[in-house]
C-alpha cells in the first residue's frame, strides 16, 4: 500500500512538471498579436474602401486601419509620419508626388476613375450647360480645393486646357476640402454650380442637376493604389493591394464610380 502511495505522489510530480515545463516552452507562450495594416485614404474613395477593408479583415483576419481625408493632407501626414502600409489618394497627380519624394516601394491600378461632372441647383437657376459657362460673369461656383483634392487638380487642368482658369478664379465663391462638401453646398443653393466627381452625385440627385462634361475636354483620373516604402508587414500589404484590385472594381461600381473607360 504505501508503495502504491510513493508511486501515486511520483506520478502525480511528474505530472506537474510536464505541465510546467509545457508552459514555459516557446510554443505554449501567447501568440503573437494580429497583423494590422495602415492605410492613408482619399475621403472620396471611403464608402468603397471601407467595405473592402471589411471584407478583407472577414476573409483572412488581418485588420486594416483606415484614415481618410483629402489626398493633399493625406500626403502631408505620410511625409510627417513616414509610417504606414498603403497609400490611396484620389488620383495619379499625388501618387506621382509621394514617389518622387521617395515614400513609395510600388504602385498598382487604376481600381477605378474619377470622373469630373458639373452639378447645379434643381432646375439649373443659372442655366449652365457646359464648362465654359462656369467662366461667364455673375457665375457663383463652389469648387474642390485645387491643392488638397485629387478632383480640385483635375477640374483645373480642364479649365487651363480651355484657357478659362481666371475668370473661373473669380468666380469661385467657395474652395471646398472635398467634393462632399461642394454637393452640400449646392444642394443648399449656395452656388450657382460646382465640379464634383461622378460618384457624388448618386445621393442626391432628386436635389441637384447633373451637367455631363464634353468627354473632348474631360479630364478622367486614375484611382490608384500604393505600397508604401515603410510597411514593416509588405507581403500582407502586397496581398491586400492584390484583394482590392481583384473585387475593388465591384465595390467601386457599387458606389457610383466607373471603373471602365
Amino acid at each position: 500500500m504505501r508503495r502504491s502511495r510513493i508511486l501515486a505522489a511520483f506520478m502525480v510530480l511528474v505530472f506537474m512538471a510536464g505541465l510546467f515545463g509545457c508552459n514555459n516552452s516557446p510554443a505554449a507562450q501567447a501568440p503573437s498579436e494580429p497583423v494590422t495594416l495602415f492605410a492613408y485614404v482619399g475621403a472620396n474613395l471611403k464608402d468603397p474602401v471601407s467595405e473592402l477593408a471589411q471584407a478583407y479583415e472577414e476573409k483572412t483576419g488581418v485588420k486594416v486601419e483606415l484614415s481618410f481625408n483629402n489626398s493633399g493632407t493625406l500626403l502631408g501626414q505620410l511625409e510627417i509620419m513616414e509610417e504606414g502600409d498603403i497609400y490611396m489618394p484620389g488620383g495619379m497627380p499625388f501618387v506621382e508626388a509621394a514617389n518622387q519624394k521617395g515614400h513609395l516601394e510600388s504602385v498598382d491600378g487604376p481600381v477605378a476613375y474619377h470622373t469630373p461632372v458639373i452639378v447645379t441647383p434643381k432646375g439649373n437657376p443659372a442655366g449652365i450647360t457646359s464648362v465654359e459657362d462656369l467662366a461667364k460673369e455673375g457665375t457663383k461656383l463652389v469648387i474642390p480645393d485645387k491643392e488638397a483634392t485629387a478632383i480640385g487638380k483635375t477640374a483645373f487642368k480642364i479649365f487651363n486646357k480651355l484657357g478659362i482658369a481666371e475668370e473661373v478664379e473669380k468666380n469661385i465663391l467657395s474652395n471646398a476640402e472635398s467634393p462632399a462638401k461642394v454637393m452640400a453646398a449646392i444642394t443648399m443653393g449656395q452656388g450657382n454650380a460646382g465640379i464634383v466627381e461622378f460618384s457624388n452625385t448618386f445621393k442626391d440627385r432628386d436635389k441637384i442637376e447633373v451637367v455631363e462634361i464634353d468627354p473632348e475636354i474631360n479630364e478622367i483620373e486614375e484611382i490608384p493604389v500604393a505600397l508604401l516604402k515603410y510597411s514593416s508587414n509588405k507581403e500582407q500589404a502586397a496581398d491586400f493591394i492584390e484583394f482590392v484590385m481583384e473585387e475593388g472594381p465591384a465595390a467601386f461600381e457599387k458606389y457610383g464610380f466607373k471603373t471602365r473607360l
